[in-house]
């Protein structure tokens, strides 16, 4: 019995000893040597059949930060759950001891050498390497304070092979003694060991934490944003990182001040850029503490967009397939409330909006109101061409699932107080408790979403329907339909969950503030 990889091996040799003359001479040059045959015969091998694939390698999936895995789960019912540990912090001065993950907590995922393997960092410090089949961990790594961002990871052409799999995580400062603060990191995704070290440097933003999930942009450069309002283009050549301070640390191509100056005495130091950058082309748009959501491009590295909110934003700017952007404001520092803002980027801040949802002003823990999480859309899960919706849980205890394109005919004012913007038809009001965790569209049309009172799914039921319906919204065909949605499944209702789910293989993985990495399913 052969192994699908020796498989597709065996394939490939006779696909090419099939081959024409002329079809094998533009695959292999004729005068070649024996080793650049061999060189050029594995090229094809990784092509039929890849060493490594990236399936889900940062927070919320992709560059546009909307693919949450594959697989159709029919119900919550554990599975596994994989004991995270619990750690102690520091917020300012007040001692915490936090257990399991948090915010934004969300494994990712990756299938390299015949098996696929989990990532996921944690309160108890340790970056762990766990086999999904079989839930063994492979390794772990341990930082200097708790870890709550979701890694990415990518792949370095350029390094030995035992480092060519790169996993790039951020966690809490833990400042030493020599007031460094290396709280990004890049880890070898095979053997579990250091490659460098970034010291976020000191600025006028009160944190030097690292919650965001940075981007490979290609050609050799990534872009990470720390909370101390920074964002850095770094080499992602391992072979270019520099001995420093003790130890190395890779090449800062440029970096970006992701705030204005006014801002810090506007928020009192909270100029903390926690969310995650996402793409469009040749641009990377990143929400901001500061109260921006910025617009940079790739080619001059330089701002050249800034859409001002005045809040606190920690959730990131989605990216639509029509290339519009999403995104999600707290109630903070501002005297109207917090929502969805959809932007159009192609035009200018002022003119950008294209409509707000605000929620309801309510206080929980140390929040005041808004959406702490990112928006969800299903537009990679929609095979059969319904219409586009998105999805966010609130602070005001609700997941709030409306269309993308149809709004009310009412406007309603903006965060800042002024502002009349149109606003998007809601579709859909559950009741599920207050929650900072983003939810997830699944395949089979289906829903996850978390929150302080556990885990939720939900079926998404779309009924043929007429124009003057209520409720009625149309696909791109003009075809129009109706969402009904029915709970099918709850797990651990005393429990709270503030990270972000993903699914692959039809199985839910999430982590509980109880110390568990759970696989539902």
């Amino acid at each position: 019995m052969v192994s699908r990889r020796q498989f597709n091996q065996l394939a490939a040799y006779f696909s090419l000893g099939s081959l024409v003359p002329s079809a094998v001479s533009q695959l292999f040059n004729y005068n070649a040597t024996e080793t650049e045959i061999q060189q050029e015969f594995k090229t094809l091998l990784s092509i039929l059949d890849p060493e490594t694939e990236l399936l889900i390698p940062t927070y919320l999936g992709n560059d546009q930060r909307r693919f949450y895995g594959r697989g159709v789960p029919k119900n919550l019912k554990q599975i596994h759950k994989f004991p995270l540990g619990t750690g102690v912090t520091y917020v300012g001065r007040t001692r915490k001891v936090w257990s399991g993950a948090g915010w934004t907590g969300q494994p990712t995922i990756t299938r390299d050498r015949g098996k696929t393997y989990i990532i996921i960092g944690a309160f108890d410090y340790y970056l762990r390497k766990i086999e999904l089949e079989t839930q063994k961990e492979i390794w772990r790594y341990k930082f200097d304070d708790v870890i709550k961002g979701t890694s990415s990871i990518y792949i370095d052409e350029t390094a030995t092979d035992e480092n060519r799999i790169v996993v790039l995580q951020g966690s809490r400062s833990s400042l030493s003694k020599g007031g460094l603060a290396t709280s990004f990191r890049a880890i070898s995704f095979r053997t579990g060991k250091e490659l460098w070290k970034l010291n976020l440097r000191s600025t006028p933003s009160y944190s030097r934490d690292n919650d965001s999930s940075p981007l490979y942009l290609g050609d050799g450069v990534i872009f990470n944003a720390g909370e101390n309002a920074i964002g850095y283009f770094l080499n992602s050549s391992v072979k270019t990182a520099e001995k420093k301070s003790g130890f190395l640390q890779p090449q800062i191509l440029s970096e970006v001040k992701l705030y204005q100056d006014g801002d810090s005495s506007r928020h009192g130091g909270n100029l903390v850029s926690e969310s995650s950058p996402s793409r469009l082309e040749n641009r990377i748009f990143m929400a901001s503490g500061s109260g921006h959501i910025y617009g940079i491009d790739l080619k001059t590295r330089k701002i050249i967009w800034d859409f001002y909110t005045g809040s606190d934003i920690d959730g990131s700017a989605v990216i639509s397939q029509e290339g519009k952007l999403f995104c999600a404001i707290e109630k903070q520092y501002i005297p109207g409330n917090g929502g969805v803002l959809k932007l159009n980027p192609n035009r200018e801040p002022k003119e950008s909006v294209e409509w707000f949802f605000p929620t309801k002003n309510q206080r929980f823990n140390t929040w005041e109101g808004g959406i702490i999480g990112s928006v969800a859309l299903n537009d990679e899960y929609n095979p059969d061409g319904f219409p586009a919706i998105f999805a966010t849980n609130a602070i005001d205890g609700y997941l709030y699932i409306g269309s993308q394109m149809i709004t009310t005919g009412k406007t309603v004012t903006g965060p800042l107080g002024k502002g009349e913007y149109k606003t998007p038809l809601i579709l859909v009001q559950e009741k599920i408790g207050a929650s900072i965790s983003t939810p997830i569209f699944t395949d089979g049309y289906k829903l996850v979403t978390a929150g302080y009172n556990g885990v939720y799914l939900f079926n998404l039921y779309w009924e043929e329907a007429r124009a003057n319906q209520s409720n009625a919204i149309p696909n791109q065909r003009g075809e129009y339909y109706r969402l009904r949605v029915e709970q099918t499944g709850r797990f651990k209702p005393e429990v709270s969950f503030e990270s972000t789910p993903i699914v692959w293989n039809g199985q839910v993985m999430i982590c509980g503030r109880d110390g568990g990495l759970y696989t539902l399913g």
